[in-house]
């Protein structure tokens, strides 16, 4: 899914920024990373985080029927990126979420409380980056151009 250190950095700085509740600065680093993969199959996967912003986004401006559809996509998209995902961060919290609120009300408290974690910690400053750099599949070399 992410070949380069910037597409890694600009994926988990919009993370940090979502853990943050920060979803415009999190929307505009997975946007970024989205434009600079281009038009590649391997982009599809970080689909599900900018629906995760819309989801949000469609919740604040009370278009429940949006946000409805989203989860239902992301679900989908989730599924299907499973294995890509998984190389990142922790899937099963986000299943979890889009599992429980395909029928249920959903709150934007409830969206806040959501994190998105890697090995059990939860991304919260920008300075983790290069703690947790690089990813476990790359076994300390940098992932293919």
């Amino acid at each position: 899914m992410l070949k380069t250190d910037n597409e890694i950095y600009l994926f988990f700085k919009g993370v940090i920024y979502f853990n943050k509740n920060e979803y415009s600065s999190a929307h505009h680093s997975w946007e970024t990373l989205w434009k600079n993969i281009g038009n590649n199959p391997r982009r599809l996967g970080l689909k599900v985080f900018l629906q995760l912003i819309g989801i949000y986004e469609n919740l604040y401006l009370n278009k429940l029927d949006s946000v409805r559809y989203l989860i239902k996509t992301s679900s989908k998209l989730l599924a299907k990126n499973k294995e890509a995902l998984e190389s990142y961060v922790e899937v099963e919290d986000i299943a979890n979420f889009l599992k429980i609120y395909k029928d249920k009300k959903i709150s934007l408290k409830v969206i806040d409380e959501l994190k998105i974690k890697r090995n059990g910690v939860e991304f919260t400053k920008t300075s983790e980056l290069n703690e947790h750099l690089p990813l476990p599949h790359t076994k300390g070399t940098k992932p293919a151009p």
